[in-house]
């Protein structure tokens, strides 16, 4: 009986990239395959968004490691036009009601790396969460120049990272009209950011460094083995 249950899943995962990849051909892309470890474990294989958008054609790179798993109700969105990459780790686990957003980006989630219920994680660039590290259930993160998340991380209950944000000058012009403003986002190894956290454009934390609960970080460096709380954020004290 698991015998055949394993068949049925890796059938089923066959037909789902079978699909995608025409889906993809169809928007001038393609699909790229890498699953040395097999068949993926999964609740239900992620529904795939594919948009005509990126430019005249790309290739959507998914890369999946031994053992990974995937959640119910994932949603892949893909521009078709742009080079794209999702990669899972070993053991790395989507659960779910989560989304990927790829615009012509990268997310590498490392091996053991686990992404709680309702994440979004969003890339136009380069988004690297490293080993072991957990994304707890609501976390948001944009990377639109870059966001890398070192390993052994924990990021609390809905926590936004996003690396971007348009200028508000207080007249009657659309905010979302001004040119957008970046800067990449790192957070070092083994950093505790608490819940309902803000991490804007630019700022840094150092490795063994904890983010106090409803902090606003702003752009800057802030200290490994240091205490940053507040909002605006600044270093409380040393750990």
């Amino acid at each position: 009986m698991t015998s055949l249950l394993s068949l049925v899943r890796a059938l089923r995962f066959r037909l789902w990239a079978l699909a995608l990849r025409a889906r993809l051909h169809r928007a001038g892309g393609r699909l790229v395959l890498q699953a040395p470890g097999g068949t993926p474990r999964f609740h239900a294989l992620p529904h795939v968004e594919v948009e005509r958008l990126g430019g005249d054609g790309g290739t959507l790179t998914l890369s999946l490691g031994r053992d990974c798993k995937l959640g119910r109700d994932l949603v892949l969105e893909v521009w078709a036009g742009a080079d794209n990459r999702l990669e899972l780790g070993d053991r790395a686990t989507l659960e779910s009601w989560c989304r990927v957003q790829l615009q012509g980006g990268a997310v590498v989630l490392g091996s053991d790396v686990h992404v709680r219920d309702l994440c979004l994680l969003k890339s136009k660039s380069s988004l690297t969460v490293g080993d072991r590290t957990v994304l707890s259930r609501g976390v948001n993160v944009h990377a639109t120049t870059g966001v890398a998340i070192g390993a052994r991380c924990g990021i609390g209950e809905r926590t936004s990272i996003i690396d971007s944000d348009h200028t508000h000058d207080g007249s009657d012009g659309f905010a979302l009209d001004a040119p957008l403003r970046t800067g990449p986002i790192a957070l070092g190894d083994n950093v505790l950011v608490s819940a309902n956290c803000v991490l804007l454009r630019g700022a840094t934390v150092g490795p063994n460094a904890v983010v106090g609960a409803g902090a606003v970080v702003r752009s800057g460096e802030y200290p490994g083995r240091s205490l940053v709380a507040g909002s605006p954020a600044e270093v409380v004290r040393e750990l």
